[in-house]
């Protein structure tokens, strides 16, 4: 199985390949790194979780920002408990969200997995 992260500090929205179809999922929230780490043991465990596609964050031109060396940590950390990591570029899928003619209300969380979708069909078509 394949997921995709969009990490916040606040909540980190998930998607995962269902199917052959991306899906969004409930979101992360709260307790940091922890429970995004629960998560990913939970859907290894119970779905086979192989890969995880993770949002970096990156300035224009491609820099670094501090959000995205955050997000680079967390990717060392998910590898370490034995879950490949890639790195895919995140940029302006918040905004490939807001075009969506879909329902989702900042608080909820469902933006995050949807840019978290986003992030998972980039990958998919790029491979």
């Amino acid at each position: 199985m394949i997921a995709a992260l969009d990490y916040g500090r606040a909540r980190t929205g998930v998607a995962i390949l269902e199917g052959g179809v991306s899906l969004p999922v409930e979101p992360v929230t709260g307790g940091g790194w922890e429970r995004i780490l629960s998560r990913i043991g939970e859907m290894k465990r119970e779905r086979g979780l192989e890969l995880v596609i993770l949002g970096l964050p990156l300035a224009s031109g491609g820099r670094p920002t501090e959000l995205s060396t955050e997000v680079e940590a967390l990717a060392e950390v998910i590898r370490s408990a034995g879950v490949e990591v890639l790195l895919q570029p995140e940029a302006g899928s918040t905004k490939e969200v807001a075009s969506m003619p879909v329902k989702h209300r900042r608080r909820t969380g469902r933006r995050d997995s949807l840019a978290a979708m986003v992030i998972l069909d980039r990958y998919l078509a790029e491979r």
